[in-house]
């Protein structure tokens, strides 16, 4: 790691200890990056949130005594400002729209390429959101066979946005930070973030993970 540059601090909730120390080992070699604590279920998350203060979390959303949703709603509650990471098996799919609502910041399927998993959190920790294309199609059945949730994400709202708006929105969709989207569209920054709000509450949604969600379900944007 570079001299000066701060290591990215991550703790790891998992319950099961074969999986938890797999993923310690292949953070372990990675210099940029350095556990500070890991936990078995959701309250020692919150514990081990609140004592060592990590940059990201990796969360395994089913789990003993509170599971990964319960977690991220107390995150949420108590405002701690750690970025989360769910960690999901494919057959908890249904259940990745609800995270994204209380404030997931990534989505990592277990069966995910290791390789994928420092890149996740270094791309969280950026102020980015972590989606790969085999998580947006499975969220994208989940929308398609989950019409109430579909209604939810979309706030019963009319979609109007201005041509300027879908690009800011195929931007986001192309991972670049507020900074990237204004010098692409040659604004300020300070104005991709006014566009950013009204999107946000024409499409009735909170974060630029919902709204990606939202653009690929809606057809804003293609993968």
């Amino acid at each position: 790691m570079p001299a000066g540059k701060p290591s990215i601090k991550v703790a790891v909730a998992d319950d099961q200890p074969i999986y938890r120390l797999g993923i310690l080992k292949l953070l372990a070699s990675e210099p940029d990056l350095t556990v500070v604590g890991e936990a078995s279920n959701g309250q020692e998350a919150l514990l081990v949130v609140e004592r060592h203060g990590p940059d990201v979390l990796l969360l395994d959303l089913k789990m003993p005594v509170m599971d990964g949703i319960e977690t991220l709603s107390e995150l949420a509650k108590r405002k701690l400002g750690v970025r989360a990471i769910v960690m999901m098996a494919n057959d908890e799919r249904d259940r990745a729209i609800r995270a994204v609502r209380l404030g997931a910041r990534g989505i990592l399927f277990k069966d995910a390429d290791p390789g994928l998993l420092a890149k996740s959190i270094r791309k969280v920790y950026a102020g980015e959101v972590w989606i790969d294309n085999p998580i947006l199609s499975q969220a994208l059945e989940t929308l398609l066979t989950r019409p109430a949730t579909l209604e939810e994400m979309r706030g019963q709202r009319e979609t109007h946005l201005s041509s300027r708006e879908m690009e800011v929105v195929r931007c986001v969709a192309m991972g670049l930070r507020n900074k990237e989207v204004a010098d692409k569209l040659g604004v300020s920054e300070a104005t991709v973030k006014n566009h950013l709000t009204s999107i946000y509450a024409k499409l009735g949604v909170s974060d630029r993970l919902e709204l990606i969600l939202h653009a690929i379900h809606n057809k804003l944007i293609h993968v």
